[in-house]
């Protein structure tokens, strides 16, 4: 109800073009930096990623202009035009009134859903401004595609182990065609079929020794998918293969046949996030064998995709956007042997050092612990233990502050006090603020030192560093001409510009409408 409140009260009436694109599809690859594309440019067809480039409207400086760089808050930020202060997703996990919770969790239903995302999406303007459009949005990862769909879409589906495309009793009812397609493409099919490294030249690396195992295997190719599809092992694995990408589009072309979109002049929304990219980059690091041979296979996939759209939508009818919920860096062992300043930290080690610190703060004063929560890059502390320690809760953030900037592999600390003071700065403190909401994150923002990273996952991503804000941004089809959009911008301007084309009235978002070239008609 809140929502639907929002849209109808904070109408915002945009410039229009005529003969509006009758499909808009939403195409993410999760952990996509921007300069992945150049590096296996020379295995990629000419009817993927090329075409798209070649055709296209591409953004050159396109960054995420906020700090916390992670899944959940890039595809919220994608999906309401918004920067995470603003549409509340600040990360993956975080804690609300003392109970930490994860970025879909549902408070009422116990089930995935959109309930803690604070502002509508592109999917929900678009029902507010015509109810019979159609919204569809489909990814590995519940947040993926929970936060493409929005508030209410027709259909919301993911990656769901032991059944395969799956959903949450927030939606609707899934249709039959969704059944019978579990039944026809179960990812069961794959089991035992091994990834074999066929598209990058073969005297290239295929293995550092930082590297991630895929499950019940190696660290090199081939990767077998186990047999066993009742084991986890089996759906890990199937999650990191081009496989899964082609049963994901598969999944996006049965949805346009079956639910006729952009069969007709009102627009639909089809969403798209492919979670693979992301899953074999925090494993193998995006420098590596794996990862490009990935990008080639999805480069194939798109090629076909784009063809089935040109075939049923018409190029004319349809734009797509294609764009990434955020970068990553390498992974820190493997800058380290390059000669670079990187490592991780351990935060339980850290947690445990807090510990220690705070003990000798408090003195003799009876022993409470001063961290309740800790989920990169927010930190909860314990503000009884304050009281008892005889310290102002103020004073002990500070000094924390202060005392953790010392420590091996921290880079940028501010307390939530100083954050506040920040929400009009262009350089990183004003990034931090922009992914800060009072109500959701906690005392202390900690982030690492560049090309440091916080935990066990061999490569990762979730600072301010250009590397982890700096993902692709191409527009497609429709009446758009070939140009490039030169000014710095980011993915918060993708819901303005596409409200632009689709004739849409929006609230208040934080992007803007760029300026994207049209054919004469």
């Amino acid at each position: 109800m809140r929502i639907r409140v929002f849209i109808a009260l904070a109408l915002m009436v945009v410039p229009t073009l005529s003969a509006r694109p009758r499909l808009v599809v939403l195409l993410c690859y999760d952990q996509l930096r921007a300069d992945r594309l150049d590096a296996v440019r020379p295995w990629l067809g000419t009817q993927g990623f090329l075409r798209l480039l070649r055709e296209g409207v591409v953004a050159e400086r396109c960054m995420y202009n906020y700090a916390t760089t992670v899944t959940a808050a890039g595809h919220a930020t994608i999906a309401t035009g918004c920067n995470p202060a603003r549409h509340g997703i600040v990360d993956n996990d975080f804690v609300i009134n003392g109970r930490p919770l994860y970025a879909t969790d549902d408070t009422l239903l116990g089930v995935p859903s959109p309930q803690l995302l604070l502002k509508p999406t592109l999917g929900d303007y678009l029902k507010a401004n015509s109810p019979q459009s159609k919204v569809w949005s489909f990814s590995h990862k519940d947040r993926g595609a929970i936060f493409f769909g929005g508030h209410k879409p027709d259909g919301a589906c993911w990656l769901v182990p032991h059944v395969g495309l799956g959903s949450s009793r927030y939606y609707p009812p899934l249709p039959t065609w969704v059944t019978k397609f579990n039944r026809e493409h179960a990812p069961a099919r794959v089991a035992g079929i091994v990834w074999q490294a066929q598209y990058v030249p073969s005297d290239l690396p295929d293995t550092v020794e930082w590297e991630g195992r895929f499950p019940g295997g190696s660290t090199y190719f081939p990767h077998r998918i186990p047999s066993d599809t009742a084991s986890e092992d089996f759906w890990r694995a199937f999650a990191l293969t081009p496989m899964a990408v082609e049963w994901l589009f598969r999944a996006a072309r049965t949805c346009i046949e079956q639910e006729q979109l952009g069969a007709d002049s009102i627009p639909d929304l089809l969403c798209i996030s492919v979670s693979t990219t992301d899953l074999v980059g925090h494993l193998f690091g995006h420098d590596s064998r794996e990862y490009a041979e990935l990008l080639v296979a999805c480069d194939q996939i798109l090629a076909a995709f784009l063809d089935e759209l040109d075939r049923r939508i018409g190029r004319e009818h349809y734009v797509l956007v294609l764009t990434s919920d955020h970068g990553a860096g390498s992974i820190p062992e493997l800058m380290r042997a390059q000669g670079h300043d990187a490592g991780r930290i351990h935060t339980d080690t850290l947690r445990a050092r807090i510990e220690r610190w705070f003990a000798v703060q408090r003195g003799n004063t009876p022993h409470q612990r001063l961290v309740r929560y800790f989920y990169p890059p927010w930190l909860w502390l314990n503000r009884t233990a304050a009281t008892v320690a005889g310290i102002p809760f103020d004073t002990l953030c500070t000094r924390l502050a202060q005392w953790l900037t010392t420590q091996e592999g921290i880079g940028i600390v501010m307390t939530a006090g100083q954050i506040q003071q920040q929400t009009r700065d262009t350089g990183i403190s004003g990034l931090v603020a922009r992914s800060y909401r009072p109500d959701r994150c906690g005392d202390l923002a900690v982030y690492p030192r560049e090309h440091w990273i916080f935990g066990t996952t061999p490569a990762q991503h979730g600072t301010p560093y250009a590397y982890d804000r700096w993902v692709p941004l191409e527009f497609f089809g429709w009446q758009l001409k070939p140009s490039t959009i030169a000014v710095p911008c980011s993915p918060a301007d993708i819901v303005p510009t596409l409200a632009r084309m689709l004739d849409l009235s929006i609230g208040e978002v934080d992007g803007t409408a760029l300026q994207v070239g049209i054919l004469s008609r």
